[in-house]
Protein backbone atom coordinates (compact mmCIF):
# COMPACT_ATOMS: atom_id res chain seq x y z
CA UNK A 1 0.00 0.00 0.00
CA UNK A 2 1.52 3.28 -1.27
CA UNK A 3 1.26 6.17 1.78
CA UNK A 4 2.33 9.48 2.24
CA UNK A 5 3.35 10.73 5.46
CA UNK A 6 3.35 14.75 5.69
CA UNK A 7 5.03 16.16 8.90
CA UNK A 8 4.82 20.30 7.39
CA UNK A 9 3.39 22.44 5.16
CA UNK A 10 6.54 22.17 2.57
CA UNK A 11 5.73 18.99 1.16
CA UNK A 12 5.38 20.16 -2.71
CA UNK A 13 8.92 22.33 -2.75
CA UNK A 14 11.15 19.51 -1.24
CA UNK A 15 9.16 16.71 -3.37
CA UNK A 16 10.01 19.55 -6.70
CA UNK A 17 13.67 19.79 -5.14
CA UNK A 18 14.34 16.42 -5.61
CA UNK A 19 12.16 16.33 -9.32
CA UNK A 20 14.57 18.87 -10.47
CA UNK A 21 17.65 17.11 -8.71
CA UNK A 22 16.53 14.07 -11.12
CA UNK A 23 16.51 16.74 -14.46
CA UNK A 24 19.65 17.87 -13.34
CA UNK A 25 21.23 14.41 -13.34
CA UNK A 26 19.77 13.69 -17.17
CA UNK A 27 20.93 17.15 -18.32
CA UNK A 28 24.58 16.59 -17.12
CA UNK A 29 24.77 13.43 -18.33
CA UNK A 30 25.17 11.26 -15.06
CA UNK A 31 22.35 9.44 -15.69
CA UNK A 32 20.70 8.43 -18.91
CA UNK A 33 17.70 6.47 -20.33
CA UNK A 34 17.60 3.13 -18.99
CA UNK A 35 19.50 3.96 -16.21
CA UNK A 36 18.56 3.29 -12.65
CA UNK A 37 18.39 6.23 -10.55
CA UNK A 38 20.14 6.61 -7.00
CA UNK A 39 18.57 4.97 -4.02
CA UNK A 40 15.97 6.73 -1.85
CA UNK A 41 18.14 6.55 1.53
CA UNK A 42 21.35 8.05 -0.75
CA UNK A 43 19.41 10.67 -2.53
CA UNK A 44 17.40 11.92 0.96
CA UNK A 45 20.75 12.16 2.25
CA UNK A 46 22.75 13.81 -0.95
CA UNK A 47 19.45 16.08 -0.76
CA UNK A 48 19.00 16.87 3.04
CA UNK A 49 15.20 15.55 2.66
CA UNK A 50 13.26 13.04 4.09
CA UNK A 51 12.73 9.78 2.63
CA UNK A 52 8.62 10.19 2.29
CA UNK A 53 9.81 12.83 -0.45
CA UNK A 54 11.91 10.75 -2.32
CA UNK A 55 9.48 8.23 -2.37
CA UNK A 56 6.82 10.79 -3.50
CA UNK A 57 8.78 12.47 -6.16
CA UNK A 58 9.77 8.59 -7.78
CA UNK A 59 5.92 7.99 -7.79
CA UNK A 60 5.12 10.87 -9.46
CA UNK A 61 7.86 10.60 -12.25
CA UNK A 62 6.64 7.23 -12.41
CA UNK A 63 2.87 7.72 -12.97
CA UNK A 64 4.08 10.80 -15.71
CA UNK A 65 5.91 7.92 -17.51
CA UNK A 66 9.30 9.37 -16.74
CA UNK A 67 11.05 6.84 -14.52
CA UNK A 68 9.70 2.56 -13.83
CA UNK A 69 9.96 0.68 -10.57
CA UNK A 70 10.77 -2.99 -10.78
CA UNK A 71 10.61 -4.80 -7.79
CA UNK A 72 14.17 -5.75 -6.28
CA UNK A 73 15.40 -4.06 -9.07
CA UNK A 74 14.79 -0.24 -8.09
CA UNK A 75 13.81 2.71 -10.40
CA UNK A 76 15.11 3.20 -13.53
CA UNK A 77 14.88 5.73 -16.48
CA UNK A 78 12.03 5.34 -18.98
CA UNK A 79 14.03 4.83 -22.84
CA UNK A 80 13.37 8.23 -23.90
CA UNK A 81 15.52 10.50 -25.30
CA UNK A 82 16.52 13.14 -23.04
CA UNK A 83 15.29 15.64 -24.08
CA UNK A 84 11.73 14.06 -24.06
CA UNK A 85 12.38 13.17 -20.56
CA UNK A 86 13.59 16.37 -19.60
CA UNK A 87 10.92 18.11 -21.04
CA UNK A 88 8.36 16.38 -19.43
CA UNK A 89 9.70 16.78 -16.33
CA UNK A 90 9.39 20.54 -17.04
CA UNK A 91 6.19 20.49 -17.80
CA UNK A 92 5.26 18.18 -14.46
CA UNK A 93 6.98 21.04 -12.20
CA UNK A 94 5.27 23.63 -13.96
CA UNK A 95 1.77 22.18 -13.25
CA UNK A 96 2.76 20.83 -9.91
CA UNK A 97 2.26 23.88 -8.01
CA UNK A 98 -1.68 23.52 -8.00
CA UNK A 99 -4.30 26.14 -6.25
CA UNK A 100 -6.36 24.82 -2.63
CA UNK A 101 -9.69 24.97 -4.54
CA UNK A 102 -8.78 23.82 -7.89
CA UNK A 103 -6.77 21.08 -6.04
CA UNK A 104 -10.24 20.68 -3.70
CA UNK A 105 -12.55 20.42 -6.44
CA UNK A 106 -10.64 17.67 -8.00
CA UNK A 107 -10.60 15.92 -4.61
CA UNK A 108 -13.84 16.03 -4.69
CA UNK A 109 -14.75 14.84 -8.95
CA UNK A 110 -12.17 11.44 -8.19
CA UNK A 111 -13.79 10.57 -4.98
CA UNK A 112 -17.61 11.06 -5.62
CA UNK A 113 -17.02 8.76 -8.62
CA UNK A 114 -14.69 6.69 -6.86
CA UNK A 115 -16.77 5.73 -3.39
CA UNK A 116 -20.40 5.37 -6.08
CA UNK A 117 -18.11 2.74 -8.19
CA UNK A 118 -17.03 1.24 -4.86
CA UNK A 119 -20.65 0.92 -3.69
CA UNK A 120 -21.37 -0.60 -6.89
CA UNK A 121 -18.35 -2.83 -7.02
CA UNK A 122 -16.67 -4.14 -4.08
CA UNK A 123 -15.83 -7.14 -2.88
CA UNK A 124 -14.92 -9.45 0.69
CA UNK A 125 -11.69 -8.26 -0.29
CA UNK A 126 -12.04 -4.95 -0.72
CA UNK A 127 -14.20 -4.54 2.41
CA UNK A 128 -11.67 -6.74 4.61
CA UNK A 129 -9.06 -3.86 2.79
CA UNK A 130 -11.22 -0.36 3.93
CA UNK A 131 -12.58 -2.22 7.35
CA UNK A 132 -8.41 -2.58 8.46
CA UNK A 133 -7.91 0.72 6.42
CA UNK A 134 -10.67 2.66 8.98
CA UNK A 135 -9.30 0.81 12.23
CA UNK A 136 -6.41 2.17 11.39
CA UNK A 137 -7.23 6.11 11.17
CA UNK A 138 -9.96 5.37 14.05
CA UNK A 139 -6.85 4.26 16.32
CA UNK A 140 -4.79 7.41 15.18
CA UNK A 141 -7.29 10.27 15.08
CA UNK A 142 -5.62 11.32 18.59
CA UNK A 143 -2.55 11.49 17.17
CA UNK A 144 -0.40 13.24 14.79
CA UNK A 145 -0.83 10.91 12.24
CA UNK A 146 -4.28 11.94 12.20
CA UNK A 147 -4.50 13.27 8.52
CA UNK A 148 -2.22 10.56 7.38
CA UNK A 149 -4.26 8.25 8.21
CA UNK A 150 -7.82 10.13 6.92
CA UNK A 151 -6.22 9.71 3.32
CA UNK A 152 -5.25 6.30 3.79
CA UNK A 153 -8.58 5.21 3.97
CA UNK A 154 -10.33 7.83 1.40
CA UNK A 155 -7.30 6.22 -0.38
CA UNK A 156 -8.60 2.61 0.32
CA UNK A 157 -12.23 3.32 -1.17
CA UNK A 158 -10.98 4.84 -4.04
CA UNK A 159 -8.95 1.54 -4.76
CA UNK A 160 -11.82 -0.24 -3.71
CA UNK A 161 -13.74 1.34 -6.91
CA UNK A 162 -11.86 -0.95 -9.34
CA UNK A 163 -10.90 2.02 -11.15
CA UNK A 164 -6.96 1.95 -11.06
CA UNK A 165 -7.05 5.67 -12.96
CA UNK A 166 -9.16 7.37 -10.38
CA UNK A 167 -7.19 5.97 -7.51
CA UNK A 168 -3.73 6.98 -8.83
CA UNK A 169 -4.83 10.49 -10.05
CA UNK A 170 -5.74 10.81 -5.99
CA UNK A 171 -2.35 9.38 -5.38
CA UNK A 172 -0.65 12.56 -7.58
CA UNK A 173 -2.81 14.81 -5.92
CA UNK A 174 -2.48 13.64 -2.54
CA UNK A 175 0.65 15.12 -1.66
CA UNK A 176 -0.15 18.68 -2.63
CA UNK A 177 -3.23 18.21 -1.14
CA UNK A 178 -1.86 17.46 2.65
CA UNK A 179 0.29 20.57 2.09
CA UNK A 180 -2.70 23.08 2.19
CA UNK A 181 -4.26 20.84 4.83
CA UNK A 182 -1.60 21.52 7.27
CA UNK A 183 -1.25 25.17 5.90
CA UNK A 184 -5.15 25.86 6.92
CA UNK A 185 -5.18 23.70 9.99
CA UNK A 186 -8.42 21.67 7.62
CA UNK A 187 -8.72 18.74 10.16
CA UNK A 188 -9.69 20.59 13.32
CA UNK A 189 -13.01 18.80 13.03
CA UNK A 190 -13.88 17.11 16.28
CA UNK A 191 -12.83 13.40 15.61
CA UNK A 192 -16.08 11.79 16.59
CA UNK A 193 -17.95 13.43 13.91
CA UNK A 194 -14.79 12.56 11.70
CA UNK A 195 -15.25 8.89 12.94
CA UNK A 196 -18.97 8.44 12.61
CA UNK A 197 -18.67 10.11 8.75
CA UNK A 198 -16.35 7.51 7.93
CA UNK A 199 -18.50 5.01 9.31
CA UNK A 200 -20.88 6.02 7.97
CA UNK A 201 -19.54 6.18 4.48
CA UNK A 202 -18.42 2.52 4.75
CA UNK A 203 -21.86 1.21 5.86
CA UNK A 204 -23.54 2.62 3.12
CA UNK A 205 -20.82 0.52 0.60
CA UNK A 206 -21.28 -2.32 1.93
CA UNK A 207 -24.86 -1.78 1.86
CA UNK A 208 -24.43 -1.43 -2.23
CA UNK A 209 -26.16 2.02 -1.68
CA UNK A 210 -23.95 4.69 -3.82
CA UNK A 211 -26.16 7.38 -3.58
CA UNK A 212 -26.20 7.05 0.47
CA UNK A 213 -22.45 6.91 0.11
CA UNK A 214 -22.03 9.55 -2.11
CA UNK A 215 -24.44 11.68 0.05
CA UNK A 216 -21.97 11.10 3.07
CA UNK A 217 -19.19 11.80 1.43
CA UNK A 218 -20.47 15.51 0.04
CA UNK A 219 -20.90 16.11 3.78
CA UNK A 220 -17.61 14.94 4.92
CA UNK A 221 -15.88 16.99 2.23
CA UNK A 222 -18.24 20.18 3.16
CA UNK A 223 -16.22 21.50 5.76
CA UNK A 224 -12.96 21.49 3.25
CA UNK A 225 -15.15 22.53 0.34
CA UNK A 226 -16.24 26.02 2.43
CA UNK A 227 -12.44 26.99 3.19
CA UNK A 228 -11.18 26.17 -0.41
CA UNK A 229 -13.75 28.70 -1.44
CA UNK A 230 -12.84 31.30 0.81
CA UNK A 231 -8.93 30.99 -0.47
CA UNK A 232 -10.05 32.01 -4.34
Amino acid sequence: MKKFKMTNCTHSKEVAAVIDHVRGLLDSGRIRPGDRLPAERRLAEQLGVGRAYVRTAFQKLEFYGIVRTFPQSGTVVANQTVQVLESLISDMLQIDNYDFSSLVRVRVLLEVEAIRLCAENRNDNDIALMKAALEDCDNSLETDRRVEKDFAYHQAIARSSHNPVIASLLLVITPDVLSYYFKYKVCDTPTDIVRQEHHDMLRYIVEQKPDKAEEMLRKHLEGVCRLANEQK
